[in-house]
């Protein structure tokens, strides 16, 4: 299930769903009749890049806020109507969808902030909370390399004849 949080930029504030998984990107706020009122989706791309936006599937308009890692408003998007695609000019790792008119009096170089299940996170924080989920899967992958080399290593010895010593 996404995860809840709620997304603060000068006096605004949304509670919003967090599309991190590939699927709930592509998903996003596609096929859904409208909003409630200072609600949305912050979605994390993982990396700071260049991000296209597709409104395609929308039914109604929002406005996007393009944010970097350390949560600084990088671009600022109005009343994008159902069937464009917003490209960020900028690099940003982040972007919040929210109905159209909801973000009267954002700017580039605003601040957010980010708070996920009544914990709240400074920008640092939340980019250091995220870097340990990324950090913690490389290192799963490189355990599951190491023990793959060493199955392989034992399978070959075992093929051409060779003892087979097992550290244990």
């Amino acid at each position: 299930m996404p995860e809840q949080a709620t997304v603060t930029i000068k006096n605004k504030q949304w509670d919003v769903t967090v599309a991190i998984t590939p699927a709930e990107l592509a998903q996003g706020l596609g096929g859904l009749d409208g909003l409630p009122a200072q609600s949305g989706m912050l979605f994390d791309m993982g990396v700071a890049q260049i991000i296209q936006v597709t409104t395609v599937p929308m039914l109604f308009p929002l406005d996007i806020i393009f944010l970097s890692e350390s949560l600084v408003v990088t671009e600022v998007y109005r009343n994008v109507l159902p069937g464009y695609l917003v490209t960020s000019t900028w690099l940003a790792r982040y972007f919040l969808e929210v109905n159209a008119g909801e973000v009267e009096g954002i700017d580039t170089g605003d601040q957010a902030s980010v708070q996920i299940a009544g914990q709240y996170y400074t920008p640092v924080q939340y980019q250091a909370m995220q870097w340990q989920g990324i950090m913690g899967g490389i290192t799963g992958v490189i355990v599951l390399i190491a023990l793959a080399a060493w199955a392989f290593s034992i399978v070959r010895k075992a093929i051409k004849g060779e003892e087979v010593e097992y550290p244990l």
